[in-house]
């Protein structure tokens, strides 16, 4: 052989010599991976009380980790129990390492451990809400669909003229509850009438049904139109004092169609609405029950009740207390803006024999907004044949009305009773009564087209006095999944009335079907018959606003 054949067979023969040795000291899956793979270099092991318990789906020390360890999956099969610790994923493991000290016992290389042994074999970290039961399915979507059609039908106007709308309203929700402890919500709302053109003028301030608003006069409204309702946290401290920040719906009051005390809702309630419409507003609400008791107090930041709060000054303040003292709740509320005289309310609700009672009253001094008051002795209309130039809606604001602001306190009461009996075996009936005092209100109607001019047409907050008289059939007899409503309504003020009746029906799990019928009476031009039919507000001979007669509806919803 020749010398450089013997070289390559002697290079040969040693590396097969030492190819046992090598595949010996190579090391295994497990302590590539983080398995118990006897090596002294792990992390000081947990005590009892806080290892999590087995599952059946853990594996034995000695196997692979899942890729639930290697990923940080927070399922609630994998969550840990009350006390126990959680094991950090790798997109923490960078923040952890800190807190994993290398054992006193080193490996053979003698070197601090990797970042994926760090990872998959570190200390845990607790979180604020770490010892909360995790639920399977933490998100909940849902929403409701809401189509209507609505017929206004007006004095002096032919069958083929008369109104028709159908506005559709569609709302939809995330709803995320990780623990029982922390909640957040988010609603979205998209509403549109394909009965109207891109914008929709408004002449009254009619009611928006995409949020409740009502717009002033001549203004115009998307269509379609896009809206958040609601997006909110809700956590609490210690479960002592709960918290819930963002935009959210918070009602006050106890009265059923006027609520004078509802002071963190910048829009009023329609009394005849079958679904508030009104959209939330932001806040930062503090809640502290006093449980033993039954109390609660509320403190709230309010950052666009009075306009966007763009500074801090701007930013309102609320408190209520709500106590029960034996069968009587009773609530005290205060509230604070720039720019808005504060507010207080009282508001109660109590058993009286067979007669449900209740009662909100809302206190201050003076008004936020000016009231306007016509000459003495001269009707609006004879203010109007006086005057040079006026054509139009706007031209209104050009009369010589006086506005003022009043003096002293300005109260706004409402209250009523309610009567449920029995009328057969399974069924009942509920009846009752509503009535309101509104010391800002007007004594007539003669000065209503100038507040639709000025912006100031409040619907059902316009007279100094109303009444309602209410009653309810609730699934009467076969009819389990019907329910009736019959409502009047009076502006005693002005007096004028409407009488409504609703029916609902539940005709499939989610699907409801509602339908309603409602006539206007009383003296012409007040708020329930409100027309302008005088010159010169005619357009060829027709009135630019006829009486309202009758007004038929009915409506699809759908809640998932």
């Amino acid at each position: 052989m020749s010398p450089r054949t013997l070289a390559t067979a002697a290079a040969l023969a040693t590396a097969l010599a030492y190819l046992p040795a090598s595949a010996q000291s190579r090391p295994s899956e497990d302590a590539l991976f983080g398995g118990d793979s006897g090596d002294p270099k792990q992390t000081p092991a947990a005590s009892a009380a806080e290892k999590p318990q087995a599952t059946p789906e853990s594996a034995p020390p000695s196997s692979r980790p899942s890729e639930d360890s290697l990923f940080g999956s927070t399922s609630a099969d994998d969550a840990p129990s009350s006390g126990s610790q959680q094991p950090p994923s790798p997109a923490n493991a960078a923040s952890t390492s800190p807190a994993q000290p290398p054992s006193s016992d080193e490996g053979p290389s003698g070197h601090d451990q990797s970042r994926d042994e760090q990872a998959l074999d570190g200390h845990e970290t607790k979180e604020a809400f770490g010892s909360e039961e995790h639920v399977d399915d933490p998100l909940k979507i849902g929403g409701q669909f809401y189509l209507r059609a609505i017929i206004q039908g007006n004095q002096g106007v032919s069958v083929s003229n008369t109104t028709f709308s159908a506005p559709t309203l569609v709302d939809g929700y995330f709803d995320a509850r990780p623990t029982d402890r922390l909640r957040g919500m988010v609603v979205g709302r998209l509403s549109f009438d394909p009965t109207l053109s891109g914008q929709n003028p408004s002449l009254q301030g009619t009611t928006n049904p995409a949020d409740g608003s009502t717009s002033a006069p001549g203004a115009t409204v998307p269509n379609p139109r896009v809206l958040l309702d609601q997006a909110w946290l809700r956590f609490d401290i210690e479960r002592t004092v709960f918290v819930t920040a963002g935009r959210q719906h918070v009602k006050w009051g106890t009265s059923r169609f006027w609520n004078p005390t509802d002071f963190l809702s910048p829009q009023r309630k329609d009394p005849l609405a079958v679904f508030d419409a009104r959209t939330g507003t932001s806040m930062l609400k503090l809640h502290v029950p006093w449980e033993s008791k039954g109390w609660n107090f509320y403190g709230i930041a309010m950052l666009d009740n009075a306009g966007p709060a763009s500074t801090l000054g701007r930013i309102g303040g609320a408190a209520r207390a709500e106590v029960v003292l034996g069968e009587s709740e009773l609530g005290a509320s205060a509230v604070a803006q720039r720019g808005h005289k504060p507010r207080f309310g009282l508001d109660l609700s109590t058993a009286l024999g067979p007669l449900d009672v209740y009662a909100e009253a809302a206190l201050k001094r003076g008004s936020d907004v000016p009231l306007y008051r016509l000459p003495e002795g001269v009707s609006l209309q004879e203010l109007i044949q006086q005057a040079q130039g006026i054509q139009t809606l706007a031209d209104l604001k050009n009369l010589p009305v006086e506005s003022y602001y009043p003096t002293g306190l300005t109260p706004q009461i409402s209250g009523g009773a309610n009567y449920t009996f029995a009328y057969s075996e399974n069924d009942s009936a509920t009846v009752g009564v509503e009535y309101f005092y509104n010391s800002t209100g007007y004594d007539s109607a003669l000065a209503y087209p100038y507040l639709i001019a000025q912006g100031a047409f409040q619907p059902f907050y316009l007279g100094k006095h109303y009444a309602a008289i209410y009653g309810v059939l609730a699934g009467p007899g076969s009819w389990d999944k019907t329910n009736f409503v019959l409502t009047t309504l009076g502006n005693l003020s002005d007096k004028s009335f409407i009488t409504r009746l609703d029916v609902s029906h539940r005709a499939l799990s989610y699907l409801s079907i509602e339908g309603y019928a409602s006539v206007d009476y009383g003296q012409k031009g007040g708020e329930f018959r409100f027309a302008m039919d005088y010159p010169p507000f005619q357009v060829g001979g027709r009135a630019l606003v006829p009486a309202p007669t009758i007004q038929v509806g009915g409506g699809l919803r759908i809640n998932l």
